[in-house]
């Protein structure tokens, strides 16, 4: 049995699968550079128990060759808590990679909560343009549709002022304090996705979406060779996936694969099928 991990801030997704079989379990998320050795242990304490695998594949925020202390302390947390021999801890970028493209090449993008991409080939890594995070970057990740969102309904852009504060029961000052001043903006941000979802027929919304995707691509895809093929994982990717089509088309650009978890891509690359 191999386990396969694919975590980001929020939550984790644990395989347990023998390459046919697969018992999928979900923890509190792990980020390794955020999170410390204890709280580590207290996620990992929500699995049940399991026999010892032959080998664990972790795949999350705060791991990869860019955090090599916090991947470091990664690695001896789960060979602590499974006893596993061999353990490899790597970004939830490479595990987007490895499921869209295996060990083909193309451009690897994760759209949720967050945004990232990267240029892969043959299962690894060749170019990143940097996310930046919600402040500076996530373009087309949920923080900045939500974001946008915010300041298009504000602003006067979008016409559902009303209708937006009464589904969350919110106010103009909670929203201020919630992005400024309290932990977690991102989250908060990305958690108005729903509501643009459930509001698609209005033009407006549409349109901000839209645009949402054509700034990722902009900001984005344009660092990479034109001539790839683009494949996409995340919540906001598979939510949105004909809108993201539709704009990353009109921005000259091949998409393939869109879909919410790399779960199946990952077990395929880890069994060789």
């Amino acid at each position: 049995m191999k386990i396969i991990a694919d975590s980001g801030s929020t939550k984790c997704t644990w395989l347990m699968t023998d390459g046919v079989h697969t018992t999928e379990l979900r923890t509190r998320g792990i980020n390794a550079v955020q999170n410390s050795p204890e709280l580590i242990r207290e996620a990992l304490a929500e699995l049940p128990p399991c026999e010892k695998p032959e080998a664990i594949y972790f795949y999350g925020a705060g791991c990869g060759r860019t955090f090599p202390e916090a991947t470091a302390k990664m690695v001896r947390a789960l060979r602590e808590h499974f006893g596993a021999d061999h353990i490899e801890a790597e970004s939830d970028l490479l595990g987007a990679a490895r499921a869209l493209f295996g060990r083909g090449e193309g451009v690897a993008c994760i759209l949720g909560t967050g945004s990232n991409s990267c240029w892969c080939r043959g299962g690894e890594i060749v170019e990143n343009v940097p996310p930046l995070g919600y402040v500076l970057g996530d373009e087309g990740s949920g923080s900045a549709m939500g974001r946008n969102l915010v300041n298009g309904i504000f602003k006067g852009h979008i016409p559902l002022r009303e209708a937006f504060l009464a589904a969350h029961g919110l106010t103009y000052e909670e929203i201020i304090r919630r992005v400024y001043s309290e932990p977690y903006a991102n989250r908060f941000l990305a958690s108005f996705a729903p509501f643009v979802h459930a509001h698609l027929d209005c033009p407006e919304v549409r349109a901000m979406v839209l645009k949402t995707f054509a700034d990722f691509a902009e900001r984005n895809l344009s660092r990479y060779p034109a001539r790839l093929p683009v494949g996409c994982v995340g919540g906001v990717a598979a939510g949105f996936a004909d809108l993201l089509r539709a704009a990353l088309a009109q921005c000259g650009y091949q998409v393939g694969q869109i879909v919410a978890s790399p779960a199946a891509g990952l077990i395929e690359y880890h069994y060789g099928k």
